[in-house]
């Protein structure tokens, strides 16, 4: 496939100029005029390059895409210049989607860990630029905390890192945002939700769950992402017929 049709495609799905982001969204490198074999991860890292190499992709799609974040200079100088190089001489173009990955409705992050863990009447929360980035849910019934765990593990099967669990002994509505979102704890209390499912969480986040009585999960910034980057390998396949696939190397932070 011409890559000029397979960014068109990407960006009418992702939508990337509707979230304020902080990296590039998009093609960060063109080393190939064509798309023939797709890799999916997380981040933007050397295995990652192997992996695309081993499997003669020419094509990887990453959430994290490490070097073009805005506070990068992206001087290809270093690691950073050894990576660009392998993809280079290796014919691998590089895109990145990183809020946009977040937030979709239907492959991002958010809204597949709900479809993972049940979730039904799923609506956006958390906005950043014209759309939002996180989802609310619920469950028919209320569940005991025990059974909100159960659902939990379900869909991390690696497990969580922390449960702050200060507020209602029994959970209906369910915010989550994947990564670093702790920091959405208030405006999903304003929902009225009664517990918030994330990634990654500061110091002062335990603190904030005891005082507010609050009910908070984190599951891992990494593990709370691998959703997005293999539902959109799959509909890639699907939908372009290009051979696709998810490669994941796991990051226990």
């Amino acid at each position: 496939m011409d890559i000029n049709f397979f960014s068109a495609w990407l960006n009418d799905l992702l939508d990337p100029k509707s979230f304020k982001d902080y990296c590039v969204n998009g093609l960060c490198v063109e080393a190939n005029t064509r798309v023939t074999r797709v890799v999916t991860g997380v981040s933007f890292r050397d295995c990652l390059i192997d992996a695309a190499i081993e499997d003669g992709a020419d094509c990887i799609i990453v959430h994290h895409p490490n070097g073009f974040w805005k506070n990068e200079d992206r001087v290809p100088v270093g690691r950073f210049g050894a990576r660009m190089r392998k993809l280079f001489n290796n014919g691998i173009n590089l895109y990145g989607y990183h809020l946009p990955l977040d937030g979709h409705m239907e492959v991002g992050n958010n809204v597949q860990i709900a479809k993972a863990m049940g979730l039904s009447n799923v609506s956006g929360f958390l906005q950043e630029g014209e759309k939002t980035i996180g989802v609310v849910g619920e469950w028919e019934t209320a569940a005991t905390q025990t059974e909100f765990m159960e659902s939990v593990a379900n869909a991390f099967p690696y497990g969580l890192q922390n449960a702050m669990m200060y507020g209602s002994d029994t959970i209906k509505r369910v915010a989550i945002c994947s990564g670093s979102g702790s920091s959405a704890i208030e405006e999903a209390m304003k929902l009225d939700c009664d517990v918030l499912v994330t990634g990654e969480i500061k110091e002062h986040v335990p603190i904030d769950c005891e005082e507010l009585g609050f009910n908070l999960v984190n599951c891992g910034h990494h593990r709370t992402e691998v959703f997005g980057v293999r539902a959109l390998a799959e509909k890639i396949q699907e939908e372009l017929n290009i051979p696709a696939k998810f490669v994941d190397f796991d990051n226990p932070v």
